[in-house]
């Protein structure tokens, strides 16, 4: 019994140091990647970039470098408000005139991340009144989930509104809604122009247009081609109105849905991956600059207004595990431990198991050092095989446990 709880003991040694060394020796010796910013010049058909890891310089794709003023000049969208303020703002490009608030208009900017998708999602959520006739949105008082039928809870005393939740589940189930939900995906704050409700996927990955007018249902079903499913749904309050949300689907494409005709738009992009690489979407007058960055990578595409493919921009660089540091920390531990990832807003255990094998060197180098501790105690060898064993498949993390909580058993 005295045996079997050393082992437990060690065992949970193994796995807070698993978390520990790895977080203290990345916190003293990781040096920060700083990946560029990317940006599409309308006057040029350039890429132009913001390179903070070369100490700020500004650049084109041909690595030309520029002064603030002279890269200002060459993305007047980007800089319109400080052209205007220097007097040096194109009265028109590429044959359009420029006006301060077509250019404010059609601005759109989103940003959706891995720890975005992979995060707690609420049970409740408010549905707002599209046309109520105030200049402000207002947080209403009752809150709904949609699980065996569409139902609303009043938020004062939790009793189910059962007249307001037949109402909106009949509308539903008439429109051909396969309950329950399986994804919900709204705007559920008063920080928005304007209401639109929620995009609605059904048991039967069908989705739905769910919003309230007047305080009664407004159900459209969205016609989707077969076999297409999405994996995550961003809805979108842009000045232009012209579409409500970035739909992207399990065969890693990107849509959007427009508004008003309810048409799904494919973007003539590569393979995207939300849940893995960070995602961007910059739009001006004239382009959509799509750009996914990623571990040790950037790319850059831009689409024209109707999302047709113009040009395209890729970069790479070192990972944080191909540099110096990383190829240290694979040699000393042969995997880590975290509570939290950067990929996900969770806190729970995140494993990393090292691919390549440096970190057998320094095992077989500390079970030697571990025999000779062990002849030094006049110990039998044959009573700390267990121990070595440990130390062989865990490394740095088992020598230190075991040597922590010496086997006294055999002592």
């Amino acid at each position: 019994m005295v045996k079997f709880s050393r082992y437990i003991l060690v065992v949970i040694a193994i796995f807070s140091l698993a978390i520990a060394l790895p977080r203290l020796y990345w916190i003293s010796f990781e040096k920060p990647i700083k990946a560029p910013s990317v940006f599409y010049s309308c006057v040029d058909n350039d890429f132009f970039m913001i390179r903070p890891a070369d100490g700020g310089i500004l650049t084109n794709s041909n690595g030309d470098e520029f002064t603030r003023d002279e890269f200002e000049l060459k993305l007047p969208l980007n800089y319109s408000r400080q052209l205007t303020l220097n007097r040096t703002m194109p009265d028109s490009i590429n044959g359009v005139e420029m006006d301060l608030h077509e250019i404010s208009r059609n601005r759109s900017f989103f940003r959706v991340r891995p720890k975005d998708i992979d995060t707690p999602l609420p049970s409740l959520y408010p549905l707002f009144e599209s046309q109520s006739g105030r200049a402000n949105l207002e947080m209403p008082d009752d809150f709904f989930r949609i699980t065996w039928r569409m139902e609303f809870l009043d938020s004062k005393t939790n009793k189910i509104l059962e007249e307001k939740s037949r109402m909106f589940s009949a509308v539903l189930y008439n429109r051909g809604f396969k309950f329950p939900a399986t994804s919900i995906n709204g705007l559920p704050t008063t920080r928005k122009s304007c209401d639109e409700g929620y995009l609605v996927i059904d048991g039967a990955n069908q989705l739905f247009h769910i919003k309230m007018i007047k305080g009664k249902p407004f159900v459209r079903k969205v016609d989707l081609p077969e076999g297409l499913k999405f994996k995550h749904i961003a809805c979108v309050d842009f000045s232009d109105k012209l579409y409500y949300a970035y739909l992207f689907s399990t065969n890693h494409e990107v849509y959007v849905l427009t508004q008003y005709d309810y048409m799904l738009q494919k973007l003539d992009v590569a393979e995207t991956h939300p849940e893995l690489n960070e995602v961007r979407i910059l739009g001006d007058l004239f382009n959509y600059t799509i750009t996914s960055l990623g571990n040790g990578f950037i790319s850059t595409t831009v689409l024209d207004k109707d999302f047709k493919f113009v040009d395209t921009y890729k970069e790479s660089w070192l990972t944080k595990d191909e540099r110096l540091e990383g190829k240290i920390a694979h040699l000393l531990f042969p995997f880590e431990l975290k509570l939290t990832d950067n990929k996900s807003s969770y806190i729970r255990f995140f494993s990393a198991f090292h691919s390549s094998f440096l970190w057998l060197i320094v095992s077989l180098c500390l079970m030697v050092l571990h025999f000779i501790i062990i002849k030094k105690r006049k110990e039998n060898v044959k009573n700390q095989i267990a121990d070595l064993a440990i130390i062989a498949i865990t490394g740095i993390f088992g020598f230190i446990a075991v040597n922590f909580f010496p086997n006294k058993f055999f002592m």
